[in-house]
C-alpha cells in the first residue's frame, strides 16, 4: 500500500507491526509449502520519546528474521473510501483519483497519500467500475517510515481493512462468504470476504452503543441490536450490489469477554452462525501464545500475512 511496495522475489515468510503507545505489537509468519505457520506473537516495549533507534534497539532486541516487515496504520491515520474510477491508464490512476477524493475526506486532499484497490464488480446498470481509495495522512505516512527507518527490510505502509481481509480469508467460512466484526476500544471495523475476496468494509461507532447498568455507569457489555443494525446494512449492500448468495456465517474479534458476549447475543438476534476469532483457526501456531498477545498482535498478524508482491 501507499507506493512504499518494490517489486520483489516471492519472501517466505514476513513480520506485520502495529505500534500503540509505547508498545510494538509483532508478528512473524512464515510460509511453509503453502501453509501459514505463525512463529512469533508478542509485544515490544520501546521509548515513545526515544526515536527511530529507540525502535531499532527494542527490534534488535528481539532478534527478529531477516523477512519484509510492514506496519499499520492507526483509525485516525487514514479514510478508506469507494469511488467510482476514472477511465485513465493504470499509471494515472491514482492520481485521477486524487481529485475525485476531495469531497469525500474530511482533510485536504493536498496532504494525502493515495493508494486504491479493486473490488469485485458491481450489479448496477450503468454505473462504472467501483474501487476502494486509501486517503491516508502524509504526515501518518511519514511517521511510520520514520519510525522504521533503520529496519532495512521495511516494505509497506498497511491498513487495518486489508489486514482484516487476510485474516478472514482465511478462517474455514470464508470460501462461501464470512463477515470479520473486528472490535477496537471506540470504533469497529465490519469487513466482508469470500474466498480471498474483499468486497465491503464499515466502520461503526462503539461508543453509542455500551449499555447503560443505572445512571452513568457503564456494563461495558456492547447492546448487540445497534451492531445488528449495522451489520445488517452491510450483508444487504454485500447481496444487493455484489449479486451473492447471503453470509451466514460471522466472526468477532479479537478474542476477549465482551467479544465472546456480543457474539452471544448476536447469534441470538440473527439466528446466523456467530463466533470468536481463533488464531489457531486461521494459521498454525508453533507453539502457545498468550491471550493477551493474540489479542493485541491481531492487527499485526494480518499485516504479516500479506502475500501481494506489487503495489495495487
Amino acid at each position: 500500500m501507499l507506493g512504499l511496495l518494490k517489486k520483489s522475489a516471492a519472501p517466505k515468510g514476513r513480520i506485520g507491526v502495529a505500534f500503540a503507545g509505547d508498545q510494538i505489537a509483532l508478528a512473524v509468519v512464515r510460509r511453509e509449502g503453502g501453509v501459514a505457520v505463525l512463529d512469533r506473537c508478542e509485544i515490544l516495549s520501546f521509548n515513545p520519546n526515544g526515536g527511530p533507534e529507540s525502535i531499532a534497539a527494542a527490534f534488535r532486541g528481539a532478534n527478529l528474521p531477516r523477512l519484509p516487515v510492514s506496519t499499520v496504520l492507526r483509525p485516525d491515520d487514514y479514510q478508506l473510501a469507494m469511488i467510482e474510477a476514472p477511465d485513465v491508464p493504470p499509471a494515472e490512476l491514482r492520481a485521477a483519483m486524487r481529485w475525485r477524493l476531495k469531497d469525500a475526506i474530511d482533510f485536504r486532499v493536498e496532504d494525502a497519500v493515495i493508494d486504491v484497490f479493486d473490488v469485485p464488480a458491481q450489479n448496477r446498470g450503468g454505473q462504472g467500475r467501483m474501487m476502494y481509495a486509501v486517503a491516508a495522512r502524509r504526515t501518518s505516512v511519514e511517521r511510520h517510515a520514520a519510525a522504521l527507518v533503520t529496519v532495512p527490510t521495511f516494505d509497506v505502509v498497511d491498513v487495518p481493512e486489508l489486514c482484516l481481509r487476510n485474516l478472514a480469508a482465511m478462517l474455514p467460512a470464508a470460501a462461501s462468504g464470512v463477515a470479520l466484526l473486528h472490535l477496537g476500544e471506540t470504533a469497529a471495523t465490519i469487513v466482508l470476504v469470500r474466498g480471498s475476496m474483499f468486497y465491503f468494509a464499515r466502520q461503526m461507532d462503539l461508543q453509542a452503543t455500551l449499555r447503560i447498568a443505572s445512571g452513568s455507569d457503564f456494563t461495558g457489555r456492547l447492546d448487540a441490536g445497534s451492531v445488528v443494525l449495522e451489520l445488517q446494512r452491510s450483508l444487504d449492500y454485500y447481496e444487493r450490489h455484489f449479486d451473492q448468495p447471503p453470509i451466514t456465517r460471522i466472526s468477532v474479534s479479537p478474542t476477549s469477554a465482551r467479544a465472546s458476549d456480543l457474539a452471544v447475543d448476536l447469534s441470538r438476534e440473527t439466528g446466523l452462525e456467530v463466533s470468536t476469532l481463533e488464531l489457531g483457526a486461521i494459521v498454525k501456531c508453533a507453539t502457545t501464545f498468550e491471550a493477551e498477545a493474540q489479542s493485541t498482535c491481531l492487527l499485526a498478524v494480518g499485516a504479516a500475512l500479506r502475500d501481494e508482491q506489487r503495489s495495487l
